[in-house]
């Protein structure tokens, strides 16, 4: 079949080959001849492509401590709050983490209470100026080691007293990934927890092959469709075309970015990406007119004026609904072998 994408060359304005090969006989009975169209809408690169959350918008939730979890409140799908409550934990250290802010406060409310008597004895001239300075730094130093063990039990988002760990939403986002299960260990250094994605504007990442992806530039327009969505069609543009080639498809990703403001638009989702790369007209002709040259390229046969058929090397862009634009090679008008073209050569092989 026919590859369904095209670069960013306009055809009527490209001129044909300077030595073309010419069929020196060829039954014309059975050989249909019609000039080649132009296509208002310019050129433009047709690929396949998968919607993605926009990675700007994704969080991570991983617990700051290691513990065992003993309950989930949220699931994949759920939509949740900044600062929701996920998920409670069981954890050894966050018990260690409660008590050190506990015995930090006691500690300052001893050395605000031992401030107090020595200033009052101070005040009689029972205390001598030199007490009443260390008590005060006692109590400067206390306050600051509770601030510290406070920090430290905020840092990692507790809710609750004594073991229990809170793990909550960092954002207001969709649940797309959870691998927390009741009764299971979950590690700081181990997998995320929960991924929240913001769904309110989503990438789609277009396979565009090495050959085209030159033709395609950020900030030209792009239409999506999905099959799981028939009827809709969204539009874009381009935002970053990628740097490097897939080594194993060889295309290069093409990111659109569209919103989603009623979040009809999925992760995972197939797309059909429509890539205006060129608003001028381009030359078109049936598919049925082009055959293969040996190097992969393409090429057509053009009725000669004054008699038989001319080879021509064509450069073939974007192919939809049995109609192949052609960038290179081929003005308007010009009179195409449309049918028939394995009789003027038998060789040759038909781009089907």
């Amino acid at each position: 079949m026919l590859a369904s994408l095209a670069s960013g060359a306009c055809a009527h304005s490209a001129q044909p080959s300077a030595q073309p090969s010419i069929a020196s006989s060829a039954p014309t009975d059975f050989v249909r001849v019609a000039p080649a169209a132009l296509d208002d809408r310019g050129s433009v690169v047709l690929a396949q492509g998968v919607v993605s959350a926009d990675e700007s918008r994704v969080s991570a939730v991983v617990p700051a401590v290691q513990g065992r979890v003993v309950r989930v409140h949220a699931m994949t799908g759920d939509h949740v709050a900044a600062q929701a409550l996920l998920a409670l934990l069981y954890s050894p250290e966050i018990a260690g983490v409660n008590a050190a802010v506990i015995q930090a406060r006691i500690a300052r409310t001893a050395a605000q209470d031992s401030v107090q008597r020595v200033e009052a004895l101070a005040h009689e001239g029972a205390a001598s100026q030199r007490e009443l300075v260390e008590a005060r730094a006692s109590l400067a130093q206390s306050r600051a080691e509770e601030t510290r063990a406070r920090t430290a039990l905020s840092a990692m988002g507790t809710a609750g007293s004594g073991a229990t760990y809170g793990l909550r939403a960092p954002m207001a986002g969709t649940i797309i990934r959870r691998t927390l299960h009741v009764g299971a260990e979950s590690r700081p250094d181990g997998e995320p927890a929960f991924v929240i994605a913001d769904l309110s504007r989503v990438w789609v990442t277009a396979s565009v092959p090495e050959r085209l992806a030159s033709s395609v530039q950020q900030g030209e327009r792009a239409e999506v469709e999905l099959p799981a969505l028939p009827g809709r069609r969204f539009s874009g543009t381009v935002a970053r075309v990628g740097a490097a080639i897939d080594p194993l498809s060889r295309a290069v990703p093409v990111r659109i970015v569209l919103d989603n403001p009623d979040g009809a638009l999925k992760p995972e989702m197939s797309a059909r990406i429509t890539l205006y790369v060129d608003a001028r007209p381009v030359v078109v002709v049936p598919t049925s007119a082009l055959i293969t040259r040996a190097d992969g390229g393409y090429a057509l046969f053009v009725r000669r004026a004054a008699g038989g058929f001319e080879r021509r090397s064509v450069t073939v862009g974007a192919e939809s609904n049995e109609r192949a634009q052609v960038l290179e090679g081929l003005l308007p008008n010009e009179p195409v072998v449309v049918e028939g073209a394995l009789l003027i050569d038998p060789g040759a092989q038909q781009a089907l």
